[in-house]
């Protein structure tokens, strides 16, 4: 007997009245309830159709033909072990993968935890400056300390008093006449800025290989430029001699900052500069009988210093490095008074500028971040976010209310200092890459260098003028006193004045 649907010796035999088929019970009985008909003849049929056929013996379910032989058993217990094997690979790749899965999940948990209780750690830190940020703003009012307090603050911060004392000074006689100072009858209009052309151009500056001018700055009284170079070199120009008064060597990888001390009260006719290298160092370099020599040699950090700027005291200078530390150092001794590591980033320092008042310091980080730090404490007072990429330059305003900030995500972000806010951004043309900025002295005006110079007002960052005359990005600008010109140099080695064609 075979079952007229598996074809197959059924183990429950059932026989149909109404077709006279064989079929497995429990397979007719599916059928039934799922179609009510006899799957062979398509006439109705019912459970009461059915009769169990008795047998006697039990029906014996032949064995297969592939396991009437040991060569055949052998083969089915291979087939089986091949497959058990395989099944057991297959769960312990799932169960390797469930692992990763889970160790993934528990470090992001982590992570979230730790990011989570920076922020709180910084809300809070940054609550507590607030009131410190603004008063050294101008939008508190208050009292000098008295001289037993500040070898208590020098002794909290540790920086020496006379440096404590000195930055207080400085603070409190450069906030008193910045509220009283208006832009001259002299300073450039928009209408002379949007008409300047390129009036001067140096070209052929530092050596050819590696080509490029990392760095620029510009003492205005003596008409000396101030160059840093991917060759290593430092460089003196005198605009009215036309000609290179000093080619500075001891760095041993790219300089990446330069910076001149400036005027100071000293009678002292000295010229000081200071530049900084990705071979950690930094370098103070002065005039004497020979001409320009190197005055002090700095290591204070570990790794690339990417950014130098000096204090309004004219005293001191600050440095930052891709190791997340800044430093302070006196320009007379060369010493470094204090040291402060970010234990907020590891991303390292990529810019660095002084508060015209000389009280905070901000620093940009590869990270996208901008941190402000109180000097005398050396404490972080607020940070700002909002870039993509990491921060390439950041300038402060002269009036010292506004912050502009760039990086490579082609923005230029203001925050306005007194409420901690985001107020402005600009947005440059796409793949516009932004190497340096700056305000002029009165704030009018925003010179960005990058893929080229570009102008723009800094109430609305309207523009006014771009001069595209360069080979290869501008890496460095500097503006005159007074706007009536603007100075930018890049990697053509080319040194270029923008001004109006009588200057």
């Amino acid at each position: 007997m075979f079952c007229a649907i598996s074809g197959e010796v059924p183990e429950e035999p059932v026989l149909s009245t109404k077709s006279g088929l064989v079929y497995e019970k429990r397979l007719i009985l599916k059928q039934i309830g799922d179609t009510g008909k006899d799957p062979n003849t398509g006439e109705d049929l019912a459970a009461e159709d059915l009769v169990d056929i008795q047998s006697n013996p039990k029906t014996v379910k032949p064995r297969p033909p592939t396991l009437t032989s040991i060569p055949s058993l052998l083969t089915v217990f291979q087939n089986e072990w091949d497959s058990l094997m395989l099944e057991t690979f297959t769960l312990k790749q799932q169960y390797q993968q469930v692992r990763q899965e889970l160790s993934h999940a528990l470090y992001q948990n982590d992570a979230a935890c730790r990011v989570i209780a920076r922020l709180i750690k910084e809300r809070d830190a940054a609550r507590e400056a607030l009131a410190n940020v603004q008063a050294h703003l101008g939008t508190q009012t208050t009292q000098a300390p008295a001289a037993e307090s500040m070898e208590v603050d020098s002794q909290e911060s540790g920086l020496p008093a006379e440096a404590v004392e000195k930055i207080n000074a400085t603070s409190e006689r450069l906030s008193a006449t910045r509220k009283k100072r208006k832009p001259p009858t002299e300073h450039a209009s928009a209408e002379a800025v949007a008409a300047f052309t390129q009036v001067q151009s140096v070209p052929s500056m530092h050596n050819a290989r590696p080509a490029g001018i990392t760095a620029l700055d510009i003492d205005d009284k003596r008409g000396n430029v101030l160059t840093g170079g991917n060759d290593k070199h430092v460089q003196v120009y005198s605009r009215e001699k036309d000609k290179v008064l000093a080619n500075l060597t001891g760095h041993t990888k790219k300089v990446t900052s330069v910076k001149f001390r400036g005027d100071t009260d000293s009678t002292d006719e000295i010229d000081i500069a200071v530049s900084a290298s990705a071979d950690k160092s930094v370098r103070v370099w002065g005039t004497g009988e020979k001409g320009y020599g190197l005055l002090h040699n700095i290591h204070s950090h570990k790794s690339d210093v990417n950014a130098v700027t000096v204090h309004p005291s004219k005293s001191y200078f600050a440095s930052a490095a891709l190791d997340s530390t800044w430093a302070f150092h006196d320009f007379e001794t060369g010493s470094t008074l204090i040291s402060v590591a970010d234990s907020e980033t590891d991303a390292g320092y990529t810019a660095a500028n002084f508060h015209p008042d000389g009280m905070i310091l901000g620093c940009g980080t590869a990270d996208s971040t901008v941190r402000i730090w109180d000097i005398k404490s050396q404490r972080p007072a607020a940070s700002f976010a909002g870039h993509t990429g990491k921060i390439t330059a950041l300038n402060f305003s002269e009036n010292g209310y506004i912050l502009a900030v760039a990086s490579e995500d082609n923005l230029v972000k203001l925050w306005d200092l007194r409420n901690l806010t985001n107020t402005k951004t600009f947005t440059l043309a796409d793949g516009y890459k932004i190497h340096d900025l700056k305000f002029d002295y009165y704030a009018k005006y925003l010179a960005v260098a990058g893929t080229d110079l570009t102008i723009l007002k800094a109430k609305d960052g309207a523009p006014i003028v771009s001069f595209k005359e360069n080979s290869s990005d501008l890496t460095s600008v500097h503006w005159d006193p007074l706007a009536t010109y603007v100075a930018a140099a890049g990697n053509d080695r080319t040194l270029r004045i923008f001004s109006t064609a009588s200057e």
